[in-house]
């Protein structure tokens, strides 16, 4: 402030003040970036839980080495249904629709598919796909069993047949009305010793694939696919009635993958968010390569070698975002494997495994193992997941 006095009336003094800045209030940020700031805000939050999960889900304790078979798998699902052809109601007063087809003996090539409308829907579909084999059969043949709880949806629902295959539709169009179809499908195959097959596709949506210890028949390429159904295969090697495929892609979304699963050449085991509980069982092809892949996203691998790998390399991926994963590698496996997790655990045992590298830092840990001089070579990797690789027999020097 200050003083100013007119010379024509110098009695008069006059306060000059400062001109005073007014600031304007600051104008508020559009209404789409105060949603951006605080999505970003919960996807940081997220990324720091999800990271922490795995100490929060398993407490603050030392980590617990156990061995991929001393695992027990949780409980099935569903329960088992009657894997025999049996196409007799539990009540035998009511009479249940059955349709039959048969298809040409020189099939090399089959497909059976389950599709969807694509329309509104509140039809409630369960049920299940039996994939079995048959000595006494020539050709392939589908059987179809449907109980519904309204008998106008049983003509609604539709079955495709081609020459080399078989696709059906289980889910009409009903936009107000509730209902249920329960769809029991047996795919049988021949089983002779002169019968073969180069590729066998078995497609669902809702229906779990169950594989019986029947289904012995060589096949080169198979696929097995599910969207929110669980693919079991009941056959064993030790019982001789196991899998006879070369290469083998299993497939779920949210269904779990159980049972044993040969490893001729490429076996592809795959889930979103399911777990893989599976034996793995290694022909004797001798100058050839296994290839061997697992991944999942939240879903935990607990894989077990149920033969030898005679005496063949391995190459092996096993992968996963939130999953644990537990491998149990043969006796005679020898090679390289490099293990990495971003906040999970690292276990490693095995008579004669050596970890010749361990590296830890803020992105992760990262262990290189090998054992002997062989050709094998693997990689398994998480972002939250504990990872426990077990090779053959458990070195005596550990507890």
């Amino acid at each position: 402030m200050e003083r100013y006095t007119d010379e024509k009336d110098p009695e008069a003094v006059y306060l000059i003040e400062e001109e005073v800045e007014i600031r304007q209030p600051k104008p508020k940020r559009p209404f789409w970036r105060r949603c951006l700031r605080f999505g970003l805000a919960l996807v940081g939050l997220w990324m720091v839980f999800g990271a922490f999960e795995p100490v929060f889900r398993r407490g603050f304790g030392c980590h617990r080495h156990r061995r991929p078979h001393d695992i027990i798998p949780p409980p099935e699902d569903m329960p088992q249904p009657n894997m025999d052809i049996d196409f007799v109601a539990e009540n035998p007063t009511k009479k249940v629709p059955v349709e039959h087809f048969t298809f040409d003996a020189s099939l090399k090539n089959f497909y059976i598919k389950q599709e969807s409308f694509h329309k509104p829907s509140r039809v409630h579909v369960v049920g299940n796909l039996i994939v079995h084999a048959c000595d006494k059969a020539d050709n392939i043949s589908a059987h179809f069993k449907f109980e519904v709880s309204d008998s106008s949806l049983r003509k609604e629902l539709v079955i495709q047949p081609a020459k080399d295959g078989i696709s059906f539709k289980l889910d009409p169009f009903s936009p107000v009305s509730t209902g249920k179809v329960n769809a029991t499908v047996f795919l049988v195959i021949p089983k002779k010793k002169d019968y073969d097959l180069d590729t066998l596709r078995v497609s669902t949506i809702q229906l779990p694939i169950w594989i019986k210890n029947s289904f012995t028949t060589k096949v080169n390429t198979t696929s097995f696919s599910t969207v929110s159904g669980t693919i079991t295969s009941f056959g064993k090697s030790s019982d001789e009635n196991a899998l006879d495929i070369n290469n083998l892609r299993v497939h779920t979304v949210s269904g779990n993958i159980a049972g044993e699963f040969p490893l001729n050449h490429a076996l592809d085991l795959e889930t979103t968010n399911g777990d893989i509980v599976a034996d793995i069982v290694s022909s004797d092809l001798r100058e050839q390569i296994g290839w061997l892949k697992t991944s999942s996203v939240k879903g935990d691998h607990k894989i077990k070698f149920a033969s030898r790998l005679n005496p063949r390399p391995l190459y092996s991926k096993h992968k996963s975002v939130s999953g644990d994963i537990s491998v149990l590698y043969p006796e005679d496996w020898q090679g390289g494997l490099k293990l990495k997790t971003t906040s999970g655990h690292i276990e490693v045992d095995g008579k004669g495994t050596k970890v010749v590298k361990k590296d830890k830092s803020l992105v992760g840990r990262f262990w290189k193992v090998i054992k002997g001089d062989g050709k094998s070579r693997g990689s398994i990797a998480t972002v939250s997941g504990k990872i426990d690789v077990f090779v053959g027999e458990k070195d005596d020097k550990e507890d």
